[in-house]
Parts: structure tokens; C-alpha cells; sequence
């Protein structure tokens, strides 16, 4: 009976302690979208969703007070959608700042107050490259997709060099991060700006994308980033070819060649240090390469 007697007090003493106390704390009582705009252009900056893209975004509540303890400011991550926008149905209202580092545009910091209800937040920002006059089409005697664009430098002060790349992938989720084109001719190494035509075979190569009879889906991505110049170079490398055709000379001293290096921009790393990729909008290609649209459903 003693025991009884005393485990009684100890269990008032726990149910009146913190623990045991309800959450009052009020629910979700707002929503938000908006889009991320080209400040120049006053169109939407399109993002890729793999892995290393940049359409995740980090947003800060800075005036929520708890009623108990220090407040820090802990970041939450948002994302966006491929073609800009982005929706989180699920904020409470107050006062928020978004703080962008690395993305495929230029750093942003923001501030920016939600109230209860519906909300709508458009980001001006500057994108590293903008990829303009798209072109997507079949060349059926070569038997070749053929991507045609022109690319420019987001802030010209800031970058000099610009490489491109045409994607391929089985669903419209296509980026650098899920891309199936191999083709030396998709891609190009850094150029200072213009226009740039680039090719993938739909034969031979690229067997994990053109192996089956089904709907493709395409876009042109693009890097800008201050590059430096290298200089042209010779260099020695080996000859295997020539070495295997003479029978493999019983010294074991492979045959050397002088191979030319023309000219090239390299990024130096200092903008743009990730090299994010600025994107063009996503086509469907239908499996018979007669029919390319433009995809517009991201919900």
C-alpha cells in the first residue's frame, strides 16, 4: 500500500509537467506560389530537378517568436518546378527572406512577408546564360535530332564563355543529371556566345535512349562562367595504333605522335563555381521523330 501511496504524487508531478501539455500552437493558415523571372526578359528561368541542378531554394522565417527558449532561424527547403514556378500549400504566415547561394542564377537575397490566405511571390533574379531561338527538329537522310539555339551571357560584365549541351531522356524529367546523349556532336566545349547547332545520332549510339520504339524528350542546356584563355599547345602521346601495326616492336617502346591543342576558354572557377545549367524548354519527341511539341504539364 506504501508503494501505491507514493507513486501516486510522483504520477501528479509528471502529468503537470511539460510534457504532457497539448500543442496549442495554430496550424498552417497560409499558401504561396510565384515564379522565378528573368529580370531582363521578364520570362520564367527553367530549372532541372537532378541531382547538382538548382531548383531547390532556401527560405528563412525571421519573426517567429516561441514562447519558450532562443529563436534561430532555421532554413526550410523549398523547390521549384522545371518551367519556374513553384507552390508550398502549407506556410503560416509572417515575415520570411529567401537566401540563394548556389543556383543557376546569380545570388538572391530577399525579404518578403506572407500573410494569411493566398499569396503570390514572383523572385526577379539573373540567370547565368539565357538559351533563345530554340529549334528542335529531324534530319531524317542523316537520321539525326538537330537542336538549333542562340546563347548569351546573363550578365556579360561577369562571364566570357558559354558551353552547350542537347539532352535526351525517356521521360520529361530530362536535365544534365539524366541525360542519355553521347554523341561528341551534342555538346560543345566553352564559346565565347551566338549561335550553335548540335546533333545526336538516333541510330548506333545512345543504345539506352533509342534502343526501344517510344516518345523522347528534349532540351538544350547551357554553362556560362569566366573562363580564361589557354593557350595553343603540342603535346606527345602514344601511338598505339601505329605500334600494334608494326607488331609490337620486341623493345616495348611504343611509337609517339605530337598531337595540336588549338586555343581554349577554361572556367577559372570564380563565377558561377558549380557550373549550374541554364535550360531551354523540354520537347516531347514522338517515337517516329515526325511529331515535336513543347511539354507544358508540370503539375
Amino acid at each position: 500500500m506504501k508503494k501505491i501511496l507514493y507513486f501516486i504524487p510522483l504520477l501528479l508531478m509528471a502529468v503537470s509537467c511539460d510534457w504532457f501539455e497539448f500543442d496549442n500552437m495554430d496550424g498552417y493558415d497560409a499558401t504561396i506560389s510565384g515564379k522565378f523571372i528573368d529580370s531582363a526578359t521578364n520570362e520564367p528561368v527553367l530549372f532541372g530537378v537532378g541531382s547538382g541542378d538548382s531548383y531547390a531554394f532556401t527560405i528563412y522565417e525571421t519573426d517567429f517568436k516561441p514562447e519558450k527558449g532562443n529563436f534561430v532561424s532555421a532554413s526550410q527547403t523549398w523547390y521549384a518546378r522545371t518551367d519556374g514556378t513553384y507552390t508550398n500549400k502549407l506556410v503560416f504566415s509572417g515575415s520570411y527572406k529567401i537566401q540563394t547561394l548556389e543556383s543557376s542564377y546569380y545570388p538572391l537575397t530577399q525579404d518578403f512577408s506572407i500573410k494569411k490566405g493566398d499569396n503570390v511571390q514572383d523572385f526577379n533574379v539573373t540567370p547565368y546564360a539565357r538559351i533563345k531561338n530554340v529549334s528542335i527538329s529531324y534530319d531524317s537522310a542523316n537520321k539525326q535530332l538537330v537542336a538549333k539555339c542562340t546563347v548569351e551571357h546573363g550578365d556579360a560584365s561577369k562571364t566570357n564563355g558559354i558551353k552547350v549541351a542537347f539532352m535526351g531522356a525517356q521521360d520529361r524529367f530530362v536535365c544534365n543529371a539524366h541525360n542519355n546523349f553521347t554523341d561528341a556532336t551534342a555538346k560543345t566545349k566553352f564559346l565565347e556566345a551566338g549561335e550553335v547547332e548540335l546533333r545526336v545520332n538516333v541510330t548506333g549510339g545512345n543504345n539506352s535512349e533509342f534502343k526501344y520504339s517510344q516518345p523522347h524528350y528534349v532540351r538544350i542546356g547551357a554553362v556560362a562562367a569566366h573562363c580564361s584563355i589557354v593557350d595553343p599547345w603540342d603535346e606527345s602521346v602514344v601511338d598505339w595504333g601505329a605500334w600494334f601495326a608494326a607488331g609490337m616492336p620486341s623493345d616495348m617502346t611504343p611509337f609517339t605522335k605530337i598531337v595540336h591543342h588549338d586555343a581554349e576558354y577554361t572556367a577559372d572557377g570564380t563565377v558561377n563555381t558549380k557550373e549550374m545549367y541554364n535550360y531551354s524548354k523540354v520537347y516531347k519527341v514522338s517515337a517516329d521523330f515526325s511529331t515535336i511539341t513543347e511539354v507544358t504539364d508540370w503539375e
